[in-house]
Order: structure tokens, then sequence, then C-alpha cells
């Protein structure tokens, strides 16, 4: 069984629940990355996670997810990242979910800046310590120069 992301109502409180703790997971990650905390933002990713770059490479583990993020903190052109979550779908069983969002890059260019956008699918997994990122996948939609 799915849950309609779309449908408050007639959703169960444990789906409420879990929609609520995987977006504040994600923002807590979104302000790791406004800090440049590379070790914050994998807090939230299980141990064997996959990351397909916008761009970019494929990430497999933690520790490769976190090396980029701290490479990309140490460019002084750099701004960050913002993810936003619009559909969270829980799966049956309740230890399974898929987020669905926008996310937005930003770099300074000389006088202006450089930006990049697209969309993002995100696999969770619940565990005994809670909601943790299995894979996502950053898709780019279009870039402003």
């Amino acid at each position: 069984m799915t849950t309609s992301p779309d449908q408050p109502s007639s959703e169960s409180s444990a789906s409420a629940t879990i929609r609520t703790a995987i977006r504040a997971v994600r923002a807590v990650s979104n302000q790791a990355i406004a800090a440049r905390d590379a070790d914050r933002v994998v807090a939230c990713m299980m141990h064997d996670v996959t990351v397909a770059v916008a761009h970019g490479p494929r990430l497999n583990g933690r520790e490769a997810s976190r090396a980029a993020f701290a490479a990309q903190f140490a460019e002084r052109t750099f701004m960050g990242y913002v993810r936003e979550p619009h559909e969270i779908v829980i799966h049956d069983p309740l230890t399974q979910a898929t987020e669905r969002g926008r996310w937005l890059g930003r770099w300074k260019q000389g006088v202006g800046e450089h930006v990049m956008r697209g969309t993002y699918v995100a696999e969770w997994r619940h565990t005994a310590l809670g909601w943790f990122i299995q894979a996502e996948v950053f898709t780019p939609s279009d870039a402003q120069r």
C-alpha cells in the first residue's frame, strides 16, 4: 500500500508523522549545507548511500558524499544548495518513503552568480535511529548565467 501525499484529510497520523520527520531531516541537511558542514550534511545518509549528482559522478557511500561536499565547500565561488521537498510518498511497510522535490545551486560568477536548478528524488529508509537517505538522484532542468 502507498499513501497519497495530497490527501491530508484521509492521511493516517503515522504517515503525517513520517512526512514531518523526513521534512525535518531535509531541513537540517539544508542548514548543514548553508553552514558548510560536510559531516552534518551526510549524517542523514545511510552508510551505503548512492547519489547521482547533476552533471557529475555517481557517488557510492557516505564517505564519498562527505568528500564531495567538503571539496565543494572549499570552493570560494560555491554559495550553496537548497533542496525543497514537494511530495513525500510513504510505502508499505512504513519503513520506506520516496521524496520528490526541486533543488537549486548557486555559485559566484564575476559580479553576478551562476544558478543551476532541477528536480530530485530521494529514497528514504527507517532504522532504529530514524530516517536516512538510501539513494538520491539530482537531475538538472536548466542553468542561468
